[in-house]
């Protein structure tokens, strides 16, 4: 009887692949593919799985006619193993859920190249924080696209005047002057060009204290524009990034 450490010395060779992170998988495949897929599809996914990129191979051929009697066992029949119609559909499945992907069919069985849940376009989103991280980092004053969800955050109304914001008039503001300030979403706003004339290097409040004196902004409305100032300031008014609407 072969040792242990024989049997292990028997497992191929792996090529050269990006080295697995089997934690990350595991998380990966419970988190965002097995809800995605039925029973059948998840035993034949961990199956090519444990035969392919496991192993550090690519590629696997597997003929299923046998290798199906060592798969997950259905409940309907007394336990019986899937039947080749049944797998050959479930592999079909997988293929459209770009699981894997089918290279050929030969005597020898089909071959197959398994696609790992990190590498299956659109099934893992990024996370919040992560979102808010690359926020964090873009600037709002160069980017037209940028400038356009500052236009839509400001709900395309001069921060400072409330004034209808136009393609003749709309300028993108900072808060704090450069080179002190920055292109963030926390030190840019959409104004007209009358007001970043105005406001010059004055600070943002006292410049709104000036718009509340010139009649610019009844009291209620300069009250609420300090506190938006403060919200931005903060980090609170978030521009959305995506999903944009139509360009002025």
């Amino acid at each position: 009887m072969p040792t242990p450490s024989a049997a292990l010395a028997k497992e191929p060779s792996p090529p050269s692949l990006m080295p697995l992170d089997l934690l990350q998988f595991v998380i990966d495949f419970q988190d965002h593919l097995a809800p995605k897929l039925d029973t059948y599809e998840q035993a034949l996914y961990l199956y090519v799985f444990r035969h392919s990129r496991l192993l550090g191979k690519e590629e696997v051929t597997i003929g299923f006619k046998s290798s199906r009697l060592r798969l997950a066992t259905g409940v309907g029949e007394g336990g019986k193993p899937m039947s080749e119609n049944s797998v050959y559909k479930k592999l079909e499945s997988l293929r459209a859920k770009h699981c894997i992907t089918i290279i050929e069919t030969t005597h020898k069985g089909r071959t197959f190249r398994l696609h790992l849940p990190n590498e299956i376009e659109g099934l893992i989103m990024p996370s919040v924080e992560a979102l808010d991280e690359d926020i964090e980092t873009m600037d709002f004053f160069n980017v037209p696209a940028n400038r356009q969800a500052l236009l839509e955050r400001e709900n395309r109304r001069c921060f400072y005047t409330l004034k209808p914001l136009t393609q003749e008039n709309f300028i993108v503001e900072h808060i704090v002057s450069r080179p002190d300030g920055n292109n963030s979403y926390r030190n840019c706003v959409a104004a007209t060009r009358e007001a970043n004339n105005k406001k010059g290097s004055m600070s943002a409040e006292d410049f709104l204290r000036r718009c509340f004196r010139d009649g610019f902004l009844n009291e209620a409305e300069f009250a609420e524009r300090l506190k938006t100032l403060e919200l931005v300031k903060a980090g609170h008014l978030k521009p959305c990034v995506s999903g944009l609407g139509s360009q002025l």
